[in-house]
């Protein structure tokens, strides 16, 4: 189940062991098929610059815009398909309200499309909250994947990941629930349960 992935970083490799992880652009950049293409985006000017100096000799056209603005002035894209990936560092103290306002104008504007969003676990109390704000959309469609590595909030780190996923697949929702089994069960740590919560807001 993850041969496609493991492919992925040791493309970025040399040698039996890894030191070098891709981060999603260039995970992303390595899945296209001949008739897909990217675009990818980063807001701050020294990241941009790196990002481009990766990108170099690919196909991937890279923007240097607020998130946002662009997510929205992308959609409908030109093709009948297609995916949004929103994965933001989370530095802003405004940013899951940011999400959810340009996620519902985005689903008025492209209401068949995949959106991925990426968020880090810390306080459950703060992402019920959200979720909350989220299943008030009325967003037919909509699932949430969350991965707790820890039984409880441990302070001042992350306690795992989650994804908000419109639209999700059909095969894809089939095969998610072996997969995050899979990895609870290889990254649990030592006196911790950890926890793998699904749920559709649409229902």
């Amino acid at each position: 189940m993850l041969d496609d992935y493991r492919a992925v970083v040791q493309a970025v490799n040399s040698g039996t062991k890894s030191h070098v992880y891709p981060g999603s652009p260039r995970i992303l950049a390595q899945l296209l098929r001949p008739q897909d293409f990217l675009i990818v985006n980063e807001k701050h000017p020294e990241d941009v610059h790196t990002l481009r100096g990766v990108m170099r000799g690919s196909s991937v056209a890279v923007h240097e815009r607020d998130a946002y603005e662009l997510w929205l002035a992308m959609l409908p894209p030109r093709t009948p398909r297609g995916v949004v990936l929103i994965d933001p560092p989370y530095e802003q103290t405004d940013e899951r309200a940011r999400i959810t306002a340009t996620l519902a104008a985005a689903h008025r504007k492209w209401a068949h499309g995949v959106t991925v969003i990426w968020y880090p676990l810390k306080d459950r109390a703060a992402h019920w909250r959200w979720r909350e704000q989220m299943r008030k959309l009325g967003i037919p469609k909509f699932l949430r994947v969350e991965h707790w590595v820890y039984d409880g909030d441990q302070p001042g780190i992350y306690s795992g990941a989650g994804l908000y996923i419109v639209n999700p697949p059909y095969a894809f929702t089939q095969t998610l629930l072996p997969l995050l089994e899979a990895l609870r069960v290889a990254l649990a740590p030592v006196g911790h349960k950890s926890e793998i919560i699904t749920d559709w807001l649409s229902d």
